[in-house]
């Protein structure tokens, strides 16, 4: 006699797959009874709500059945208006007909997973792979999530469709922010990652954990291999730091990484594959990398998390000593910083070096320098230290010289010397370089200082009518304001107390995406930005009174606000000093200063006290020079002129000096911090100005030139003395990029670094480490990349930017020559003369491949109100094939040259590749 087999194992149900297996058989078996006893077979074990709602609202009492008498009990036993589940795992065979005959269909309801697991998802059938999952329709029915699983659009359900959704729930995908299409490498250690995330992967059914993993490692390749040898070893929760500590000691071949791959390898159990740990050692970088790099601060602390623990691991293997070439872990950042330091050192021996420059690129391409951005900084300000120091320099010649000079070079010099005071952190190496490099360029500035107090001393003894074309504080408003209001500009002017030249470089780099600079004084000369000569002795009660008086006189706010009220533009036009220009709560700025703004008033003048507040009073944290955000309340400001459609002239009334650890000269007689007005002669690190420029008693001061000197106690900062950051004055003046109607002698100003400061990738991030970019290669495809080789492709070095088997002189004639330009230029609906194409082309090769499209076109002689329009035809001309030869960012206002793509798709290198 045969044998019956036995009942398959009754499965645990969700409440979710209950809900719908209950819902399924009400609507397709209905029987009269809106409330009937349902037995379904499955574990008898139930730890949720007793009753779950239908989606009609009818509710459902579960209860478990361990034996046919309790069903029976629940049979009999009265209940209210709900439908009844039984759930036992007590064979149909096992109860009795009476049994039966009262219940739903008078059967006991299956759970077939696969049909409500396809249900679920809205589809009709399952493909034949999933179907021989047979561990996946358990699991997926216990994985199912509250809402159920999401509809396809598809009838069939497949298997990758399927488990992807389930590996999703099990990994909590959901918890990074991300769906189950989203599910990759990535994701996959980030999930290793995630507090008790392996630790719930382990209590899984066996085949579960198995199906998943085989699934897992098909999808994924070697770096899944690898994770889940760590998992099965049970590692897996140190994944990613292990995998940075693998990358170090599988990219080097000494003795000491040898010996402490051994002790690593026990952690991957019986994996023993060298390729698949380098292939997973690589996807932990580029994870671990994304995280330190997030924009949340929550996920970049889990990243320095995981590197911490990745340096605990170094030194459990003894493995430290073969980590310093790790593109990731903080003990390889620490030997760039030191090679830095060393090429620092040498670079001052010898300022030619090229080591020097690929030290720093090399600390700025570290995956920490954009976390460590401020260090990477003052890197490069120190790399740009020393090249300056390499450099010939000239004293000035005259004042004028001086100034320009001062603006054009000098103050980015003093920028660079604020970064490398304030210093490193922790590596002594790079302290002691730091501490050298600034030492030398501080002497040589005052050594500039020195030679400039000279021929202030001469030129203040002329006094007014030897400037010549030297812009000075008191003809700011005549030359530059007055010209201005005539044509019918409406003015914000911005006057920044105690603004160097230095504040100025940092402040007009962030400017330049919103608005345009202009020199108001270019006439048919070539445009710069300007300086100004401040009143002496370079105070506020001196200087800013002249400016708003238009002459060499002293005042205070009360002054100031009379000349305003005087009306020299009318009586609408308005001054506010620190007080009346902040709002009160709720407020950045007083309603008074915004209505103003608003008005048709010319000239509305604001003085931020900001930076010379901070010279009295000091500024909380470490970091130099000074953001937008840090200069009060001008940001904000600057957004109201926008939206009014004002000009901006952005300036100040004096510069400063700041406290670097100078000697302090005590004398009875001195009138502040750096200049004093005793009858004695000028000792050292002094010069004796006297004339009608000198606004003091006998038109006669002695002032402090020396930036190491001083007459007061210590404080932040000082000005008052005639060094050349004292007496420079910036001037910032600002045009809306829309504007195609700049006033008569107006001109555009190209931004222009000094020659030293343009080293490496720095060269267009003057404030910032530079970033990696890629730039597509022209007529060549990228293979495909799939499964392993994912992780496993070597990086290439980018070519350089500018990169060219011509000389910039010839290539664009060598351009202009080609059959391509030809044809590419009779296409063009309105055609561009030739010599405007030219003057263009230099003009971006000149600039290194960027400029405010405004100058591009003042420097090709096309008008301004066809800037836009002839850049775009430009770009129709050389972007062949789509390629971004020419491109316009920041929403139109700069044109950017790529230099390698034009060579390559003009076979300007020899022919193509």
């Amino acid at each position: 006699m045969t044998q019956a087999p036995a009942p398959a194992q009754a499965l645990r149900i969700s409440p979710v797959a209950l809900r719908q297996k209950v819902a399924q058989q009400l609507e397709r078996h209905r029987n009269g009874d809106a409330y009937p006893v349902m037995v379904i077979r499955a574990e008898p074990i139930w730890p949720h709500d007793p009753t779950v709602l239908l989606s009609d609202g009818r509710p459902v009492r579960v209860v478990p059945c361990v034996s046919p008498l309790a069903v029976w009990e629940h049979l009999v036993s009265d209940r209210d208006e709900e439908v009844l589940v039984l759930l036992t795992d007590v064979p149909e065979s096992v109860l009795h007909h009476g049994v039966r005959s009262r219940v739903f269909r008078q059967r006991v309801i299956t759970v077939e997973p696969w049909d409500l697991v396809v249900d679920a998802f809205g589809a009709q059938l399952p493909d034949t792979a999933l179907e021989r999952e047979a561990w996946a329709g358990e699991a997926l029915l216990d994985a199912m999530p509250p809402g159920g699983w999401p509809g396809l659009a598809t009838s069939v359900l497949t298997r990758d469709m399927a488990l992807r959704h389930l590996a999703a729930v099990r990994l909590g995908l959901d918890r990074q922010g991300i769906g189950p299409d989203d599910l990759d490498v990535t994701a996959l250690l980030r999930w290793s990652a995630e507090p008790g995330a392996v630790e719930a992967y382990g209590l899984l059914r066996e085949a579960e954990r198995n199906g998943l993993a085989r699934w897992l490692l098909e999808q994924f390749g070697r770096p899944a291999k690898a994770l889940f040898a760590l998992v099965d070893a049970g590692h897996g929760n140190e994944a990613l730091p292990l995998g940075l500590v693998c990358d170090a000691l599988w990219g080097t071949e000494s003795a000491d990484s040898v010996r402490a791959q051994g002790r690593i390898d026990q952690y991957f159990g019986n994996l023993n594959d060298d390729a698949t740990v380098r292939s997973f050692a690589a996807a932990a970088v580029q994870v671990v990398s994304a995280l330190l790099n997030a924009p949340r601060a929550a996920v970049r602390r889990d990243g320095h998390a995981i590197l911490d623990r990745a340096e605990q691991l170094l030194i459990q293997f003894s493995a430290g000593n073969s980590a310093g070439h790790s593109p990731v872990l903080r003990t390889g950042f620490a030997n760039r910083l030191g090679a830095a330091a060393g090429a620092l050192l040498a670079g001052l021996r010898n300022p030619a070096n090229p080591e020097l420059d690929l030290a720093i690129e090399h600390l700025a391409g570290h995956r920490l320098a954009e976390a460590e951005a401020e260090r990477v900084r003052r890197a490069r300000m120190a790399q740009r230290l020393v090249h300056w120091l390499g450099t010939t320099v000239v004293p000035p010649q005259s004042v004028a010289d001086g100034v320009d000079r001062h603006i054009a070079e000098w103050g980015w010099v003093d920028q660079a010397l604020n970064h490398v005071w304030a210093g490193e952190e922790t590596h002594p190496q790079l302290q002691r370089a730091y501490r050298e490099i600034h030492e030398l360029a501080q002497q040589r500035r005052r050594e500039l200082d020195g030679a400039f107090a000279g021929r202030l001393a001469a030129w203040a003894t002329a006094g007014p009518g030897s400037d010549g074309d030297l812009l000075t504080i008191e003809n700011l408003l005549p030359r530059v304001v007055d010209p201005l209001i005539r044509a019918g500009r409406p003015l914000l002017l911005a006057v920044l107390d105690g603004m160097s030249a230095a504040v100025a470089v940092q402040l007009a780099d962030e400017l330049a995406p919103h608005w345009v600079e202009y020199d108001p004084l270019a006439g048919a000369g070539a445009a710069r930005r300007r300086g100004i000569v401040a009143a002496l002795p370079t105070l506020t009660a001196v200087s800013r009174t002249s400016l708003f008086a238009g002459a060499l006189r002293a005042g205070n706010q009360d002054l100031e606000r009379r000349l305003f009220a005087e009306g020299r533009w009318g009586r609408d036009s308005r001054i506010f000093h620190k007080g009346p220009a902040r709002g009160g709560a709720g407020e950045v700025i007083a309603a008074d200063l915004t209505d103003a703004v608003a008005s048709s008033a010319p000239v509305v003048a604001v003085v931020i006290n900001t930076v010379d507040d901070a010279l009295a009073h000091g500024r909380e944290g470490d970091e130099a020079g000074w953001q937008l955000n840090d200069l009060g309340f001008l940001r904000s400001l600057l957004d109201q002129a926008r939206r009014t459609g004002r000009a901006v002239i952005v300036t100040s009334d004096h510069g400063h000096i700041l406290e670097r650890g100078g000697q302090h000269l005590k004398t009875p007689d001195a009138a502040s911090a750096r200049h004093r007005v005793g009858a004695g002669p000028a000792g050292p690190g002094e010069v004796e100005l006297t004339g009608p420029r000198v606004i003091s008693d006998g038109n006669r001061i002695i002032a402090l030139w020396d930036p190491l000197l001083r007459h007061r106690p210590s404080r932040a900062g000082y000005h008052g003395g005639a060094s050349l950051a004292e007496v420079t004055i910036p001037l910032l003046a600002y045009l809306l990029p829309n504007v195609t109607d700049p006033p008569a002698g107006w001109a555009p100003v190209e931004e222009r670094t000094p020659e030293w400061w343009q080293t490496g990738a720095a060269a267009s991030e003057p404030s910032a480490p530079a970033r990696p970019t890629n730039t597509p290669k022209p007529r060549r495809k990228a293979p495909a990349i799939a499964g392993d080789a994912l992780f496993e492709v070597p990086e290439v070095a980018a070519e350089p930017q500018a990169a060219s088997a011509v000389s910039d002189g010839d290539l664009v004639a060598a351009l202009l020559a080609t059959e391509l330009f030809e044809a590419q230029h009779s296409l063009t609906p309105r055609r561009v003369e030739l010599k405007k194409i030219q003057a263009a082309l230099r003009a971006l090769v000149d600039a290194k491949g960027v400029l405010p499209v405004a100058v591009l076109a003042q420097r090709a002689g096309e008008a301004p109100v066809r800037a836009v329009g002839f850049a775009t035809t430009l770009q129709r001309i050389f972007n062949v094939d789509n390629y971004p030869v020419l491109s316009l960012t920041d929403n139109g206002r700069t044109v950017r040259l790529d230099l390698r793509l034009l060579q390559e798709q003009f076979r300007l290198r020899g022919g193509a590749e």
